[in-house]
């Protein structure tokens, strides 16, 4: 374990944090947001509460999400094992995909325009996921 970084350790406690959040919502807490549509609007740019992904959908993005921190944790203090590192690296491109198409893909669909997920993803969802993946790639040098 000697080969972890804080840009590992930062970017899984990052996306550990994330899963927990989308287990939170799978149980129909809508922190941080006041109520369901509130959330709808301000994390996937929907119009109510009807708009929300199923408890399932949260689950397993919230499993892939531990998964994520797994790899990213586990890739650096295993540097003899190609396939967690692909993992991490896949990791990486995912996030960084999600970063780079998050800034065109609400002036692609309309019914995003105006929603509080519009300013929300321009100043910290995309960001945060350009951040973290290149924090995954740093951690991996």
């Amino acid at each position: 374990m000697e080969n972890l970084n804080g840009w590992s350790i930062g970017a899984a406690l990052t996306l550990s944090g994330l899963a927990a959040l989308h287990a939170l919502w799978a149980t129909g807490n809508p922190w941080p947001a006041r109520n369901a549509a509130q959330l709808s609007a301000q994390v996937i740019g929907g119009h109510g509460a009807r708009d929300l992904p199923p408890p399932t959908a949260c689950l397993v993005v919230a499993a892939a999400l531990l998964t994520a921190s797994a790899l990213v944790l586990t890739a650096p203090a295993t540097p003899g094992s190609s396939l967690i590192r692909t993992g991490a690296q896949t990791v990486a491109g995912v996030l960084l995909l999600r970063g780079s198409a998050g800034y065109a893909l609400p002036t692609l669909v309309l019914s995003m325009q105006g929603t509080p997920f519009v300013r929300l993803n321009a100043r910290l969802y995309s960001p945060l996921c350009l951040l973290l993946g290149t924090a995954v790639l740093l951690s991996l040098r």
